[in-house]
């Protein structure tokens, strides 16, 4: 279920002094100026380059382009203040805290506030799955064990969670996984009958996933990322679960676990998960504001998500 779909946007400049439109397709080729014809080719191209050649009144003084060239790339230390400032343009008071880590090279690519703490909210989930799992010894449950943890992350069963939270010892399941996965700063809520309220940090959460893909064996690993990737577009409570990674960087794979509610008096939506080829990136975004910004929160959540769109392409 590759959700990647290569889309071409179109641009069109028009040439102020003669009567000619000249169509760009925005794609990775390259351009190249001969005098005033603009050539665009492409490596994976085998066929003659296409040539769009502009007819231009040498008398007429040059006019400036319609369209100004692409910006470049942001710098990945510049992308993590994008992100806050696309969330705070839609939520100015909500808070951030993120980081994205590439599996492939091994090294934070960009994070903000990396540590500090957020309620969970269903993204404790992926939590409970691993302690089951765990408390196994890794081998496999039974068929309705196994379908009963795949409804639970792939849909965000919250009755599903409130069995295997109590059947776990309810906070002692964060505690034992805090200790199994080297996790520094997750911590059971205070109430334990809140399982949304464990408190989780972007460094963690990203410490988690790799902890999935990396040491979990692969059976136990497959159940959980198949569940991941699998995720409804609706979760069981009704709620629509695509904000954040999926529709803020669509053009990708993905397998995710998100998180939206309320603890207090903050609202709270946060996407995780696995993108690109091989699960290469960990991303992760967590945000807070103030209750009555809770209906526009995920929207907020989805534009700044959308900024790392530039670390994650490939």
């Amino acid at each position: 279920m590759k959700r990647a779909t290569a889309g071409l946007a179109v641009l069109t400049a028009v040439v102020v002094g003669a009567a000619v439109t000249a169509v760009f397709t925005m794609t990775k080729e390259s351009r190249e100026v001969v005098g005033v014809a603009v050539v665009t080719t492409s490596p994976a191209d085998t066929t003659a380059p296409a040539t769009t050649i502009l007819t231009v009144d040498p008398t007429e003084p040059a006019a400036e382009s319609a369209a100004p060239p692409s910006s470049p790339d942001p710098k990945p230390e510049d992308v993590a203040e994008l992100v806050q400032q696309a969330v705070q343009r839609k939520v100015s008071s909500a808070k951030v805290g993120m980081e994205v880590y590439d599996r492939r090279d091994g090294k934070v690519l960009t994070s903000l506030d990396s540590g500090e703490p957020f309620a969970s909210m269903s993204v404790v989930k992926l939590l409970i799955a691993i302690d089951v799992l765990a408390r196994g010894d890794w081998t496999l449950p039974d068929a309705t064990t196994r379908q009963q943890l795949t409804q639970m992350l792939s849909t965000s069963d919250d009755d599903l969670a409130n069995t295997m939270w109590v059947d776990g010892g309810g906070s002692s399941i964060v505690t034992r996984d805090a200790t199994l996965m080297g996790l520094s700063a997750t911590k059971p809520p205070d109430d334990p009958g809140q399982w949304g309220d464990t408190q989780i940090t972007a460094q963690d959460m990203v410490t988690v996933y790799r902890y999935l893909m990396d040491q979990m064996p692969a059976s136990a690993r497959d159940l959980l990322y198949n569940a991941l990737y699998h995720a409804t577009e609706t979760a069981a409570d009704g709620t629509d679960q695509f904000f954040g990674i999926p529709n803020g960087l669509p053009n990708t794979t993905w397998a995710i676990k998100q998180g939206w509610g309320s603890s207090g008096s903050s609202a709270c939506f946060n996407t995780t998960g696995l993108l690109g080829k091989d699960s290469r990136y960990v991303v992760v975004v967590l945000t807070s504001a103030p209750l009555a910004y809770y209906r526009s929160l995920d929207d907020a959540l989805t534009a700044g998500t959308a900024q790392l769109a530039s670390l994650v392409a490939a």
